[in-house]
């Protein structure tokens, strides 16, 4: 999570996991509309420096995502074929968990989706291979950069500061195309 607003730092990154289906259409020879449904599970740390107190949140949220882009891949050599691809990726908060450390006081496993946003959009770039393994049939394996657009913190209660972060990462993508 990238903070937004000042007092607010980033103290860490969290190991997260995406599911899912994805599919691809061809309409020329060497340029796909790819689209699919997946479940991702991110988060980061940020930390609050008040007066007097750190608080440190670190943050687990699980979105149901539908990415559609576009696949611009070269032609077929030695049963592999390379690709780049880029597009949006609407999201939609299923949960969010936050485990809080206040000075001496720590509260873990709280459920937190009233402070965060209902909606995400982020756009995603890739680079990656295909391997033909027999037909139509692929091994697909990708590094993808995700940068969110939308601000994923909401304001919890009247008299506390209006934080602002979004929600990037950088993705090891595995797959069989069929």
């Amino acid at each position: 999570m990238k903070p937004d607003t000042k007092d607010l730092n980033k103290d860490g990154s969290k190991l997260g996991f995406t599911y899912g289906l994805m599919g691809e259409s061809n309409f020329a020879s060497n340029y796909a509309l790819t689209y699919g449904l997946q479940v991702t599970y991110r988060g980061g740390i940020l930390n609050y420096d008040s007066a007097a107190v750190l608080t440190r949140t670190s943050y687990v949220l699980k979105y149901v995502e539908l990415p559609i882009g576009i696949k611009m891949k070269t032609n077929e050599f030695n049963r592999y074929r390379y690709f780049g691809q880029f597009g949006l990726v609407p999201g939609l908060n299923l949960s969010a968990k936050t485990n809080t450390e206040k000075g001496s006081i720590t509260e873990s496993n709280i459920e937190s989706k009233a402070n965060i946003t209902d909606i995400n959009m982020s756009m995603m770039i890739a680079l990656g291979a295909e391997y033909t393994i027999s037909g139509s049939t692929t091994f697909l394996v990708s590094l993808e950069f995700n940068n969110g657009f939308v601000d994923v913190l909401t304001k919890s209660k009247d008299n506390d500061p209006e934080f602002k972060a979004i929600s990037n990462y950088v993705a090891l993508n595995l797959g069989i195309m069929f």
